[in-house]
């Protein structure tokens, strides 16, 4: 969303997967019109459970197709699956708040099999998205290489985008507590020791651009230490 419609310019080739993720709240509203669910069966999708039960996705054969509803997570960890409407059933998952109240709106104007169509997305902040991607990079470790490429696509997009995703964090922090920030600031610490560390290496692993892969692996360090250590500087004494 952000490349094609977002007007955000990017450096570096794109990760992209045949998911797609949708932020619910844990309570939807029917308004006496046909559910999600409903109208996902309606066009095709079949409700397949994943190898853990707590996943649940819609999936379309052809064209493929894999959709996933994810809510925030209440009370204590426990990765269950709730009934957010009437027969959809979303993954409650930690910090996903922080996506659904942080959010920017994309227009979308476009033509799909010569069929032209126009609408409005709400997506998550660049910030929003980049901090609730550092929070839970201790519980994604089979995705945490994509997570990490993410997170350095839009550190390194474009000065501008630098600088809104380091203000958005900075008013993230005031509004969520330090106890979260701190656990952002130390996933990433963990991850970005030195250039050989385990999370350069991790975000080298999805590029696919011309710069030499053990030039990109410092640059990716490089880029990741530069904004960690920007925000240390700015966190108020404990």
């Amino acid at each position: 969303m952000y490349r094609a419609y977002g007007q955000m310019p990017f450096r570096h080739p794109s990760v992209r997967t045949m998911d797609i993720d949708v932020a619910v709240p844990r309570r939807l509203k029917e308004r006496e019109r046909p559910t999600i669910d409903e109208l996902l069966s309606s066009a095709g999708y079949k409700v397949v459970h994943g190898l853990d039960a707590s996943i649940v996705k819609y999936e379309l054969l052809s064209p493929v197709a894999e959709i996933e509803f994810l809510t925030p997570e209440v009370g204590r960890p426990g990765g269950a699956t709730i009934t957010v409407q009437r027969g959809l059933n979303a993954q409650a998952l930690r910090y996903l708040q922080i996506l659904l109240e942080n959010t920017k709106e994309i227009e979308i104007n476009d033509t799909v099999s010569g069929l032209g169509f126009s609408l409005v997305v709400k997506v998550p902040s660049p910030g929003a998205f980049v901090y609730q991607k550092g929070l839970t990079l201790s519980r994604r470790h089979s995705k945490a290489s994509k997570d990490l490429y993410y997170i350095f696509d839009l550190l390194d997009s474009s000065t501008e985008v630098w600088d809104l995703i380091l203000a958005e964090i900075r008013s993230l922090r005031s509004r969520y507590g330090g106890r979260w920030f701190r656990g952002f600031i130390g996933n990433l610490s963990k991850y970005f020791p030195e250039s050989g560390a385990e999370g350069p290496a991790l975000v080298t692993m999805q590029y696919s651009g011309p710069m030499r892969r053990d030039t990109f692996q410092n640059y990716a360090h490089r880029t990741f230490r530069n904004f960690i250590q920007v925000l240390q500087e700015s966190e108020p004494p404990r």
